[in-house]
């Protein structure tokens, strides 16, 4: 993204901690509630008491993990109102970047969202949940990679990281093709140009799962 483009040492820092913990979750070898012993962690990484310290402090700040003393660093767990809540701030944060960029969506963007829109699907079948995130983000920095607000974008960054990457598999079948198909409406809507309505569309009902269809 543009605003992206140049991180700190500090964002360098914490984006190779937040990668190896997205590695070990992905895996399996951790879970959301387990517990990390920093010392072990630092050797896995490379890195030394201080700046990996400082990474997890800023992972902590945005409630990725905890400080318990004499236990090590926790690996939250989001619980469903948790997520739900989630959802709510991103459905606002996404509504408003779309606002603020939709004079840029042309023709090619609209086609990208419904390629990336069915691969998502494709990977539903083939049950490939991460690869499914992976592509749920790709489909909406289709239009969010036009915003040069760093901190809206940082923080849309890191609400879908918590969502999608640090939350236990949620997401069922009918679910992911309720996502499905409400990307169908979205792209629609913005290929019709009624930006209003595409952002109310993102917010209000885009960004409110109903956790009771899984």
């Amino acid at each position: 993204m543009h605003a992206l483009a140049n991180p700190s040492n500090s964002q360098l820092l914490r984006s190779q901690v937040y990668e190896h913990l997205r590695k070990e979750l992905r895996s399996q070898r951790l879970q959301p509630g387990s517990f990390v012993s920093i010392s072990e962690f630092g050797k896995e990484l490379g890195m030394s008491r201080t700046p990996l310290r400082d990474a997890l402090l800023q992972l902590q700040a945005e409630g990725f993990v905890t400080f318990l003393p004499q236990r090590g660093i926790l690996i939250n767990e989001l619980s469903q109102q948790e997520i739900e809540d989630l959802y709510e701030v991103l459905g606002a944060l996404d509504s408003r970047g779309l606002l603020s960029v939709f004079a840029q969506i042309g023709p090619d963007e609209v086609q990208r969202m419904k390629i990336i829109n069915e691969q998502m699907l494709e990977a539903v079948s083939d049950i490939s949940f991460h690869q499914y995130f992976d592509l749920n983000t790709e489909f909406h920095n289709v239009y969010l990679h036009f915003s040069r607000n760093a901190l809206l974008l940082n923080q849309i960054n890191i609400l879908r990281q918590r969502l999608f990457d640090f939350a236990k598999a949620r997401y069922v079948e009918n679910i992911c093709m309720l996502n499905y198909q409400e990307h169908l409406q979205l792209i629609e809507l913005i290929a019709e140009g009624r930006a209003k309505e595409a952002a109310d569309f993102l917010r209000d009902i885009h960004c409110s799962i109903n956790w009771q269809q899984g």
